[in-house]
């Protein structure tokens, strides 16, 4: 059990989960698919062909200006590897038209989650991501995870809105 993390996507924001003036519980493992996807991990020095052809562009401008945010975590500084997923850099992304932003999404989830799979909490993570049918400033996606030794894999939905549009 860990901590509850609940989502708000309104907000893009998680917060603890107080029940009757205690931190609640949670599986471990929800809150580590939350922690993973939706903490800011830094960007990459390079983008990708294919974070490029979705219109993200690398951080450049005046040291500590808006369009030098690299963001990620502190401790990052003395971890092997990065926490987090790079979503928030899809505020910059283009968003109308764009077939290849789904998959852009999963890839960066993929990138995110990979950790659950090397350090042997997860046999394999599935994810799939499309345009929300209800609101085309949205994007849905389901992340599949399959714990070893159990018969059922857990499934979690997400969206991701963009403010603005």
């Amino acid at each position: 059990m860990d901590i509850a993390i609940a989502w708000d996507v309104t907000r893009a924001a998680g917060d603890w989960v107080i029940k009757d003036g205690d931190l609640a519980l949670d599986s471990s493992l929800r809150s580590a698919v939350l922690v993973s996807l939706f903490t800011d991990r830094v960007a990459p020095e390079t983008l990708s062909a294919q974070d490029t052809a979705v219109g993200l562009s690398p951080a450049s401008g005046a040291a500590g200006g808006k369009a030098e945010d690299i963001r990620g975590w502190w401790a990052d500084a003395w971890a092997d590897q990065p926490i987090g997923s790079r979503l928030w850099q899809l505020q910059r992304a283009i968003k109308s038209g764009q077939a290849s932003l789904p998959r852009e999404i999963e890839a960066i989830c993929y990138e995110a989650l990979q950790w659950l799979v090397d350090d042997g909490v997860a046999q394999s993570v599935v994810v799939a991501a499309q345009f929300s049918a209800t609101n085309r400033q949205a994007i849905e996606f389901s992340v599949t995870v399959q714990e070893p030794g159990r018969n059922t894999p857990q499934v979690f939905l997400f969206s991701w809105a963009w403010e603005g549009l």
